[in-house]
Order: C-alpha cells, then sequence, then structure tokens
C-alpha cells in the first residue's frame, strides 16, 4: 500500500486484485455499464496477462476509485513509451472495461492522482469510453478527450408501451416484422425460450453453435474460434445473476439467439445470431421484436443498449450514443511531454 503525498495522509492507493477486487465490489453499485461491475472485473481479471494494473484510492476503509489498465511499450516518433490502456490482448478486453467512481467522489481523486500511483508512464490512450465513464468526468485538465465518430453506440428508449415503439419505426420495418410473424404463423409457429439461472449454460453453448454456423463462423470470427472471448462471457454471464440467452426456435430448431445481461435498469444486448439457411423467415428481426416489446413491456427496464453501432439500428429506432478516446501524456517525465509536444503538433497539421 503507497500513500500519497503528505498533505493528504488519509488517501492511500491499493494495488492488485486481492485489494481492488473488494474495493470495487463496495462501488458496484455505481456501475452504469455491464463491464463496470465487480462481477465482469473479477471475470476478466482471470483471462488478463501480468501487465495489467488493478488500482484503487481509498480514504481511510471507504474506496473512491478503482481502475484497470494495461501497461504496454510503443516506439513512435523515434521515442521508446511506457503506455497505458486498455486491459487484455484481445480487441474485446480492450474495448469492454472501465473504472469506478464513488457517488460522492473525494475532492482530492483526480486524473493526476490517479496516474501519480500507477508507476512509471509516458502515454494514457482509451478509446470507446462511454458517456459518465470516470475518466472522462475526471480528464478535464488531464487529456484530449475525442469523440469518435467512427464509433457509437445504438440505445433505445423502452421508457413507453410497445405500440408506441412500433408506430415510430420506418413503415417497411413494420411491415417486414408482420410478414415474418404471419408466415411463421402458417408455418406451424414459433417458441422464444429465455434461459436464465441454471439454464445459462446450456443456452450459451446452442448460441455458440448457431453463431458457427453462419459467415462469421466461416470467416472464424465467430465465439467458437475466440476461445479466450468465448470463455470470458461464459464466466461473466454464470457470475451475473440477470443474463439472459433469448433463442427462437421454428419446429424445435434454434433459429435466432441472443446473450444479454441487464445492469440497473438497462438491459445490454452482448451478442446476437441466426440460422442463416432460414433468413427467408427473418428468425433475427422475430426475435428482435419480441426483445424489445419485453421490454417495454418490462417496469425494470428503460432501455436497450447494443453495445456497438451498426447501420440497421436505425431500422429499429435505435439513436446513436457517441463514444470517446481519451489520450493524456505525462509532464512529468522528458519522454512523455516530448510525446505531447509532437502529438499536438501533427494534430494541429491535420
Amino acid at each position: 500500500m503507497r500513500r500519497f503525498h503528505a498533505a493528504d495522509p488519509t488517501l492511500t492507493s491499493l494495488i492488485g486484485r486481492e485489494r481492488v477486487l473488494p474495493a470495487w465490489q463496495e462501488l458496484g453499485e455505481n456501475a452504469r455499464y455491464f463491464f463496470q461491475t465487480p462481477q465482469w472485473v473479477a471475470c476478466l481479471s482471470d483471462h488478463i496477462d501480468d501487465d495489467v494494473v488493478l488500482g484503487a484510492l481509498v480514504d481511510g476503509h471507504r474506496p473512491v476509485a478503482v481502475s484497470i489498465l494495461r501497461r504496454s511499450l510503443l516506439r513512435r516518433w523515434g521515442i521508446s513509451l511506457k503506455v497505458l490502456g486498455g486491459p487484455g490482448r484481445l480487441e474485446e478486453f480492450r474495448l469492454f472495461a472501465d473504472g469506478l467512481l464513488a457517488r460522492e467522489p473525494d475532492s482530492r481523486c483526480s486524473f493526476d492522482e490517479i496516474m501519480r500511483h500507477l508507476g512509471s508512464w509516458h502515454v494514457v490512450r482509451l478509446n470507446r469510453l462511454r458517456i459518465g465513464s470516470p475518466w472522462l468526468v475526471l480528464a478535464d485538465g488531464g487529456g484530449c478527450v475525442e469523440e469518435e465518430p467512427e464509433e457509437g453506440v445504438g440505445v433505445l428508449d423502452t421508457c413507453r408501451d410497445a405500440d408506441a415503439w412500433s408506430r415510430e419505426m420506418p413503415k417497411n420495418m413494420r411491415d417486414t416484422i408482420k410478414k415474418a410473424r404471419r408466415r411463421l404463423e402458417r408455418g406451424g409457429g414459433s417458441e422464444v425460450v429465455v434461459s436464465t439461472g441454471g439454464d445459462v449454460a446450456g443456452g450459451f453453448e446452442q448460441y455458440v453453435l448457431l453463431e458457427g454456423s453462419g459467415q462469421k463462423g466461416r470467416n472464424r470470427t465467430d465465439l467458437s474460434h475466440k476461445r479466450e472471448w468465448r470463455s470470458l462471457l461464459l464466466d461473466y454471464l454464470l457470475a451475473s445473476d440477470t443474463a439472459e440467452v433469448r433463442c427462437l426456435y421454428i419446429d424445435g430448431q434454434a433459429a435466432a439467439s441472443q446473450l444479454s445481461v441487464r445492469v440497473g435498469r438497462t438491459l445490454f444486448l452482448i451478442k446476437i445470431a441466426y440460422d442463416e439457411q432460414l433468413a427467408n423467415l427473418s428468425p433475427g428481426n422475430v426475435l428482435m421484436a419480441n426483445l424489445v416489446e419485453a421490454c417495454c413491456e418490462d417496469p425494470n427496464v428503460d432501455r436497450i443498449d447494443c453495445v456497438v453501432w451498426q447501420p440497421w439500428h436505425q431500422r429499429w429506432g435505435l439513436v446513436r450514443e457517441p463514444t470517446f478516446r481519451l489520450t493524456a501524456f505525462n509532464p512529468r517525465s522528458v519522454r512523455g511531454a516530448l510525446a505531447g509536444i509532437v502529438w499536438n503538433a501533427r494534430r494541429h497539421l491535420r
């Protein structure tokens, strides 16, 4: 345990899984996104390498901030730089990670104070930061925050009845859903099965098989070809008491599936898949409509968060919520200050 400067003797920093996870658990009620929850971070910490640092700031026995970052080396502009960024080697691990602040953070808790006690560093680079991220809250004056125009997240307000949502959709989308449902009814109907609790593992494996049978499987981008990502997702879904695997069955055959979890009043739609051989029956559309209607009827769900932004989101009435990137340079190190000068000069030239 390392102390802050002498003027603030009660603020201390903790480093390491064993010390930080209990602090994360205490701040867990402030999680806004699934990748801020104690369950996610505990599972993530089992799948990352030794270069990842879990840190916490504690005021006496009260945690005020927790973070998870990965150290790496980068040579840029002829300078060897120590970089702090999202954890993990896999892209998914880096994108889905964030810290937490106490609901009323200590006034001494700042970007500079956190970074001062995470060891030697020259650059901080964080991508796809969501609205309300602690890094965005604390970065004022401590780094450059830019919106990512090529990224974003699709979100849907479900604080209304399903009919109101349907009326706001484009007419051709409403007609597509109606026609798909009529085709299924004429063919003998369909069934939506929602797996929760102890049934999540079986539903998850069904999802993996379905996803691997299509284009993602042929491109080797499905979960069966991303073993670490698959293992992390399953561990998290089993650890979360709000996880669901929603599956549409046609003639007893899995036709579409979704992986989701609820945090607070938001349902996060993490993964979707459908049977491409049944594309003429639009199983993915039918299951998506079923999910939205269920969320509109559920008083515990205010919105659906699709984790990423896709062109098809707009047809469903989703709006794009921006994401941000944070770049900061350590002014207390010669390399960090020099890299910051070069980066800012190149940025202004562009």
